[in-house]
């Protein structure tokens, strides 16, 4: 008798000799006092024991998080073993006890329960006495839940402590950042204290007065670029202090950013300012916002560099709203026209949102859009556009596009009344017919094919082989059906109803911008080097319907057409260029 065909969901466990192991290892610093017995030469130990035991078992490699929590599972070691399981390079998994693998009660559970299961992988846990392929049930019982319910209080404690241990230090004024504030440095005897940087604070120094003389933000970051002032990240990175440098600019430019923050902070003041954000869980590195009221600050822990007057100084420049640069008048920053655009204005190099800025061109104050990344940086260049300019062209573009929607409003109408609607609409519902009636007859086949095989009319492998070959045929046939019943509600769809038209007809007679307009008709607006625009509208999957129709079915309408013509390939090259 022939073997039977094995499920894809039928297990195939490997025989004895054939399982590969994947040694677990892992220690942290939540172990605590347990560090002698839970350290990585000891849990290799008791697994080579284990292994001397067990012949059937071969080690295909080690995998050690050392230092890495076993409260989440993003662990580099345990990836690689994971994705080495999933090459089927890896079919046993052994780790010392289950703690090992991870302290927290969900994930843990999930894996035993679910993952090994589902991808075939047996688990052994030395300590616990767990075997899912010798022991099935050991991976289930009642023992090993309440391990790792005790695994994650555990883990929970203890971070309830390091929490409890860090409040109090930063309560004592111990300064507990991995990297010092830019115009500090880590005092080498004690790392939770801080000295001065004296080249770092003659940076901060000079920002202060730069600003307190009248200079704005923007021309301060000009003047630290002039001299050759790399920003705290590059300068981190210059001097070989640890930390994420993955933002530093190649040029070391000043942000306007850093310097603002550079110009708020207290801690300039000698107070030693901590606990700006928490954990919203031990379990994720997700940080939320804690209000300035909750912030811890300890004053006099570290040597002031600013005085509290200049600093005071500084945060008058701050409340008065306005824009102010070294050398000209105050503009107040009410950009009320420019605001519309907030959001949506982009450089078309960079692709960061312009800002806003201004100057004054005698008693009349200039309101421009540049690129945020060359105001900031230095970076990019100006793309700069007047917002005069800006918006007579917006307003222009949208008068005509509103204009044509009127027209094509028209065209589309005459076309939905069209004989060769009636007849495209009669061609498909008789395809659609057709279809189906040849997908029924080969259902109705392949119902018949299992008595045929019982009354020995077909052989066992001549009935696989047709019923095979009618399921083909009828899901052919059914993607066949569902396209063309899709082609029919388009094609009965009413050709006049279209949203570009209905949106731009609501602006008939528009002579000005507001901001609800331009949110719903435009998506984005880019500016190039130039000065010329390129416009990204909602709705160009509509106009391009829309297009096709009438250009497919141009013979129906020729006169309305040909008078279209024009205003609608001007039309078509901005939904297609987004160019003006």
């Amino acid at each position: 008798m022939a073997a039977g065909r094995i499920s894809k969901y039928t297990s195939s466990t490997p025989e004895a000799h054939e399982w590969r192991c994947g040694v677990y290892l892992r220690l942290s610093r939540e172990d605590g006092d347990k560090l002698e017995s839970d350290s990585i030469v000891n849990q290799r130990k008791i697994i080579d024991r284990y292994l001397a035991k067990n012949d059937d078992l071969s080690v295909y490699d080690f995998y050690i998080d050392d230092g890495f929590t076993g409260s989440n599972f993003e662990r580099p070691g345990l990836k690689n073993l994971m994705e080495d399981v999933r090459n089927r390079k890896v079919n046993c998994i052994l780790v010392k006890d289950l703690s090992r693998f991870g302290r927290n009660y969900y994930e843990t559970g999930r894996y035993l329960e679910v993952v090994f299961p589902l991808l075939q992988v047996r688990f052994i846990s030395v300590n616990d006495y767990i075997d899912s392929y010798k022991d099935p049930q050991s991976c289930q019982n009642a023992s090993v839940s309440f391990k790792n319910v005790m695994n994650d209080e555990y883990c929970k404690d203890i971070s309830r402590k390091i929490k409890s241990s860090f409040q109090a230090k930063k309560k004592r004024g111990e300064y507990l950042g991995s990297v010092p504030l830019y115009g500090y440095r880590k005092d080498p005897e004690d790392r939770h204290k801080l000295l001065i940087d004296p080249e770092a604070a003659e940076t901060v120094k000079l920002i202060y007065q730069l600003f307190t003389e009248g200079y704005s933000i923007y021309n301060i970051g000009l003047q630290l670029d002039e001299r050759g002032i790399p920003n705290p990240t590059k300068y981190k990175q210059l001097k070989g202090i640890k930390g994420n440098h993955k933002l530093a600019y190649q040029s070391g430019g000043w942000s306007s950013q850093t310097i603002r923050r550079i110009l708020q902070n207290e801690m300039y003041l000698g107070k030693m300012i901590q606990g700006k954000s928490r954990k919203v869980s031990p379990r994720l590195k997700t940080l939320v916002s804690v209000p300035k009221e909750n912030f811890i600050i300890v004053e006099g822990t570290h040597e002031a560099i600013i005085t509290a007057k200049t600093f005071q100084q500084a945060q008058e420049r701050f409340r008065h709203d306005t824009w102010q640069a070294k050398g000209t008048r105050e503009i107040k920053d009410d950009f009320i026209t420019g605001s519309l655009f907030v959001g949506m204005i982009k450089c078309a190099d960079c692709g960061r949102a312009m800002q806003r800025t201004g100057r004054m061109d005698g008693d009349n104050p200039l309101y421009y859009f540049v690129c945020g990344t060359h105001q900031q940086w230095r970076q990019c260049t100006r793309h700069a556009i007047r917002v005069k300019k800006l918006v007579k062209t917006i307003l222009t573009t949208i008068q005509m596009l509103v204009r044509i929607a009127f027209n094509m409003e028209k065209l589309l109408q005459e076309l939905e009344e069209s004989p060769s609607k009636a007849r495209a609409l009669l061609e498909l519902s008789k395809e659609i017919g057709t279809c189906e009636k040849q997908r029924d007859k080969l259902l109705r086949l392949q119902n018949d094919l299992y008595l045929d095989l019982k009354n020995d009319i077909l052989t066992k492998e001549q009935y696989l082989y047709f019923r095979e070959d009618y399921k083909k045929q009828v899901v052919t046939l059914e993607e066949r059906i569902e396209k063309l019943r899709e082609q029919y509600a388009s094609e009965e769809e009413n050709l006049a109803h279209n949203d570009f038209v209905e949106a731009f007809k609501r602006y008939q007679n528009v002579t000005e911008l507001s901001r609800d307009m331009l949110s719903e008709l435009i998506e984005t607006i880019y500016v190039k080097e130039n000065g010329e625009l390129k416009i990204k509208f909602h709705f160009q999957d509509e106009f391009h319907r829309a297009m096709s129709v009438i250009q497919s079915n141009a013979d129906e309408g020729e006169g309305n057409f040909v008078e279209l013509n024009q205003n609608l390939q001007k039309a078509e090259e901005i939904f297609c260029e987004n160019r003006l």
